[in-house]
């Protein structure tokens, strides 16, 4: 395979940002989002057609009522109905043993059991999604009906006892005959940063109930804790793929929400050996990622993470998009070694087993990934060739702009 070397440069001007304070966005480049709210305001036909669809969804949110995890059917091992429930996706019923048991392993097919409403996944999904288009729809039209119902959801996953979630994953992608949870399954709880940013967008924009503020960030904490002191937490980030980084995403995020900057800072740093070096060849490719059935979804999700990590780090004053290994191993030989599939110059030689096989997963996943990444890291040429702008929704259009459309646009000050 030829391995197209893409030229990456930061968008003049750009510098990494200093170390962050309580009012910066932990996952979001809040000059961005000022700069898309203000074309909002000028009519601008791009943002505003994504802007009206925004507020189309989030309306067909606000009469939906909250499913916390108590209103699911399994009981965990625990009792407590306040624990978060999963399955592992590709796992099934193995029809060759009297009892079925242990579930056996087909990479990439998802058992419809482990999507369905008797356990949390899937809530869990709909709650973080809900969540997210609510408060960035308050954050973009400052209709108080949007922030109102975003506080509810959060009110009855985080505070109201009678519905809040515990602060762990004890039982996350669990096997039946194998294991009650596994580490992978912590990665389903990455879903943590649409919280994060939620929170803070309401706090910044002072409409957040102090016991509520309280109350999340006290939840917080233990979670953090859990993830860096349980044994599942542990394993996890010591496994060799996409896992680790989702693990990482979530818990530097946490630090910097929390003010742990010291330790999200050593994480990052960590992360040059821990995670590049260990997880990406010298010619760019991902083999852990490459080797599975959904090849481009896990490449993609294992880059992504490794993208906000990144945003995350230079926040902190570390940058990893600048790290390489005497070998040559570094983020730009991994998005390099991508890149002419995502333009169509080159065909996906490995196994893509979703709907539509490769060509469907480059349109829907390859490409918004080129267009998210080159607005989160400010480099243009990521997306050179590519435009995957146009496969992005409309929330992601206005979280993750165009850097070209954002020319004529200066922020609104803080």
């Amino acid at each position: 395979m030829a391995l197209f070397v893409v030229l990456v440069l930061p968008v003049a001007g750009v510098s990494p940002e200093p170390a962050p304070t309580a009012a910066d966005l932990v996952f979001f480049n809040q000059s961005h989002l000022s700069r898309v709210k203000t074309a909002i305001d000028a009519k601008d036909p791009f943002f505003l057609e994504r802007y009206v669809e925004l507020l189309a969804e989030s309306d067909r949110l606000l009469a939906k009522a909250p499913d916390p995890v108590v209103n699911k059917t399994v009981i965990p091992p625990s009792r407590d109905k306040h624990d978060y429930v999963s399955y592992a996706p590709y796992r099934w019923l193995d029809e060759t043993k009297k009892d079925g048991l242990p579930w056996k392993a087909i990479d990439g097919v998802t058992n419809p059991i482990a999507r369905g409403k008797d356990t949390d996944y899937t809530r869990l999904v709909d709650f973080s999604e809900s969540l997210e288009k609510l408060s960035f729809a308050w954050y973009f039209s400052g209709e108080a009906k949007y922030a109102d119902k975003g506080i509810e959801l959060l009110r009855v996953w985080f505070i109201d006892p009678e519905t809040r979630v515990n602060p762990n994953l004890n039982y996350t992608q669990g096997v039946p005959g194998v294991a009650d949870g596994r580490p992978a399954g912590i990665l389903e709880w990455a879903r943590i940063s649409k919280v994060v940013t939620a929170v803070q967008l309401f706090e910044e924009g002072g409409v957040l109930p102090h016991d509520i503020q309280t109350g999340i960030r006290d939840w917080m904490e233990i979670y953090l804790e859990w993830l860096l002191n349980d044994k599942l937490g542990k394993e996890a980030d010591l496994l060799p793929q996409n896992h680790a980084n989702c693990y990482n995403y979530q818990v530097v995020g946490l630090m910097l929400y929390l003010g742990r900057n010291d330790d999200a800072k050593a994480r990052v740093e960590a992360a040059k050996t821990s995670r590049i070096a260990a997880q990406i060849t010298p010619d760019g490719g991902q083999p852990l990622e490459l080797g599975r059935t959904k090849s481009i979804h896990y490449s993609t999700m294992n880059l992504w993470s490794l993208a906000n990590l990144t945003f995350m780090g230079r926040k902190l004053g570390v940058d990893l998009w600048d790290f390489e290994t005497t070998d040559g191993r570094s983020l730009p030989k991994a998005y390099a070694f991508l890149m002419p599939f995502a333009q169509g110059v080159e065909n996906w030689p490995y196994k893509q087993i979703t709907p539509g096989g490769a060509k469907a997963a480059i349109e829907t996943e390859l490409k918004p990934f080129f267009s998210k990444s080159a607005t989160l890291l400010e480099i243009d040429s990521l997306d050179k060739g590519v435009e995957g702008v146009s496969n992005l929704s409309a929330l992601e259009s206005l979280q993750y702009p165009p850097l070209g459309k954002l020319v004529h646009f200066k922020a609104h000050a803080k």
